[in-house]
């Protein structure tokens, strides 16, 4: 499914980029209270994430973000939000953008690990 292109910055293909996502929405959070659900990351850029899950989360959801580079045991939190989701083929497809960085240097490893990816249309 094509969607329309707003995105802000050039995204790469994710490989092995891990993503839990917490709902900070109320409404929203009791459908996860067990906890961060992971999904699979589609592709990545320093605006945002794409991932696929089996749930859909509401567009315009607030969301505490923890991306694992990698074999990197410890997490790099980001904050953000839900921009769109479209079913695809039996899943989720959702963008997360990302509003707030807790570290600089948190961004500036993310992007030297996206260097190594391939560039996405």
């Amino acid at each position: 499914m094509d969607l329309p292109d707003k995105r802000q910055s050039r995204r790469r293909a994710a490989h092995n980029v891990f993503v839990s996502l917490r709902p900070l929405d109320p409404q929203v959070w009791f459908r996860f209270w067990n906890g961060a659900e992971s999904f699979t990351a589609r592709d990545i850029s320093l605006v945002g994430v794409g991932v696929y899950s089996r749930e859909k989360i509401p567009e315009g959801t607030p969301l505490s973000i923890d991306l694992r580079l990698g074999r990197q045991t410890s997490s790099i939190r980001i904050f953000g939000r839900v921009e769109w989701v479209v079913k695809e083929d039996g899943q989720y497809r959702a963008g997360v953008s990302f509003s707030w960085w807790k570290d600089d240097q948190d961004k500036k490893m993310v992007d030297a690990y996206m260097q190594r990816f391939v560039l996405l249309n």
